[in-house]
């Protein structure tokens, strides 16, 4: 399940019909734009001498007649196998060359094959299901890490646990399902007689009915599943939680996600996490579930975070085990420093400055400043094994966010920003400016500076800052497809057009504390 390189040929769906693929990873794009299966670029294997023990097949062996599952494409592998070698033969290719005639002989050199597809335990599941529980694993699953890898991406180890918990197999189809619709929203290349143009928006709306159904099948799980907490694997219940704000972000990030956010505040005060799981698995969950609190208490009425109940003492323990790998790569320390800013926002009185929580924001920007963003980066590069390259972008990142919650608790005490005068803001806003374009597109990290970029474009009111920081979301969508960007453009354009008189009234953070925007940006 490691990284892959790019693909040396094109996928075996555009091989069998003599298509030119984009050879796009993990899937054809082609493929995806006509709404078909894209069975990828690794090795396709024929099983053969066993017998099956469970689905349509159950007590067979691979050599028994075939017939009647044709149409649901069981025996699609058998026929991919004779036909790759058909190809590879008529273009005289070493892997054609090499492939014998041996029952079970791996066809290709190429990355290795799905196993999501190829798992005899995940035979008997439908072809939509298996479809986009492989898509999990070898794309989704990178939007949830820092850095992806054979071993250090926990989140892979819960495809085995949906053979046996159908809660968690229906909602990671639906967060697959909605984030293949955005993908392929997001543009794909056109051929001359415009056919992927024709058939690009059937195919995201295909991917986005899948993700309607199966959230809808999840949401009845779920449902039954609080009904019966005692007898719950608590660590399903938790990911499913998890995993149902997922959706809601990689939708748009408005309006749902609350309920689904507090739901998990709940579970987590009352349901016991067993000691079977993986528990790096259940620091990933734990820390995400915190991370999203967090941030949502940064621009949430004080009426509705109080309902986030959970144990904030526990933020830099509970995010200090998944620091090196996080999504956010952001250190514990400043999300801490980020939700106190966030109370004394709540506690302030408008039109009455209060010196006491002045001095404790004014104390919040020190320890910001003060916090030594180059021994982070080199403890979790180790960890990691990063190269110094890397470690260096991981710098930018962590720098980007020190900057961000410094400019927030400037906004979110606005007594503070009129003691450090408006030349201090400038100087945040130009530093962090300069850590986000040195953080090129390709690197892993760029995907982790949605909320610093967030903040710089909503404090600036330069016309060609604007317009920056714009494009740079805009691209940030196509790398990680998540609707919540989207959300973050739109909300951009609220405050930019903001009369001048409002916006001399009250900060921006005030302003996004408004009930009726009711948004996450993660």
């Amino acid at each position: 399940m490691g990284s892959v390189q790019p693909p040396t040929k094109p996928c075996h769906n555009c091989r069998r019909q003599r298509l030119r693929c984009d050879r796009s990873y993990p899937h054809c794009n082609k493929c995806a734009a006509s709404g078909k299966e894209c069975l990828g670029y690794g090795k396709l294997f024929r099983w053969t001498g066993a017998i099956a023990s469970r689905g349509k097949l159950a007590g067979r062996t691979s050599s028994a007649p075939v017939a009647a599952e044709a149409e649901d494409g069981s025996d699609r592998f058998a026929d991919e196998v004779d036909a790759d070698r058909e190809l590879d033969a008529e273009a005289g290719t070493e892997a054609g060359t090499e492939a014998g005639t041996e029952v079970g002989t791996e066809v290709g050199t190429e990355p290795p094959s799905p196993w999501v597809l190829a798992d005899p335990l995940f035979q008997d599941l439908n072809q939509s299901d298996r479809f986009y529980l492989n898509y999990f694993t070898t794309r989704l699953c990178k939007d949830l890490v820092s850095t992806d890898g054979p071993e250090c991406n926990p989140f892979r180890s819960l495809i085995p646990l949906t053979r046996a918990h159908p809660l968690l197999q229906h909602i990671i189809v639906a967060a697959s399902a909605a984030h293949m619709s955005n993908l392929i929203t997001m543009g794909l290349p056109y051929d001359d007689s415009g056919l992927v143009a024709a058939n690009q928006s059937a195919a995201s709306k295909k991917a986005l009915d899948d993700a309607l159904v199966a959230k809808h099948t999840a949401l009845r799980l779920m449902s039954a599943a609080i009904q019966n907490l005692d007898t719950m694997n608590g660590d399903v219940v938790l990911a499913a939680s998890l995993f149902f704000i997922n959706v809601e972000l990689i939708e748009s990030g408005k309006h749902g996600w609350r309920a689904h956010l507090e739901g998990a505040a709940k579970i987590m005060s009352f349901i016991q996490l067993t000691q079977a799981w993986d528990s790096s698995l259940r620091d990933y969950l734990l820390s995400d579930c915190f991370i999203y609190f967090i941030l949502a208490s940064a621009f949430m009425p004080t009426r509705y975070a109080t309902s986030l109940s959970f144990e904030y003492s526990q933020i830099p323990f509970v995010l200090g085990k998944t620091v090196a790998n996080s999504y956010l790569c952001c250190p514990p320390e400043l999300m801490e420093i980020l939700h106190t800013a966030s109370q004394l926002s709540n506690n302030a009185v408008d039109d009455q400055p209060n010196e006491e929580i002045t001095l404790a924001a004014t104390e919040l920007v020190k320890r910001a400043q003060a916090y030594d963003i180059y021994g982070w980066a080199r403890d979790t590069a180790k960890v990691l094994s990063l190269s110094n390259e890397s470690m260096q972008s991981r710098m930018h990142a962590g720098s980007a966010h020190r900057l961000a919650a410094c400019i927030y608790i400037l906004q979110a005490v606005p007594s503070v920003g009129e003691r450090l005068g408006p030349e201090f803001v400038t100087f945040l806003t130009d530093d962090l400016l300069a850590h986000l374009n040195m953080i090129p597109v390709e690197d892993p990290n760029f995907k982790a500076t949605t909320w610093p970029t967030f903040i710089i474009g909503a404090e600036t009111r330069n016309p060609e800052r604007q317009k920056h920081i714009m494009e740079r979301l805009r691209i940030m969508t196509t790398v990680c497809p998540w609707g919540f960007i989207h959300t973050a453009m739109e909300t951009l354009q609220v405050i930019w057009n903001l009369a001048a008189e409002e916006r001399g009234s009250k900060s921006w953070v005030q302003t996004l504390r408004d009930p009726e925007m009711n948004f996450l940006i993660v």
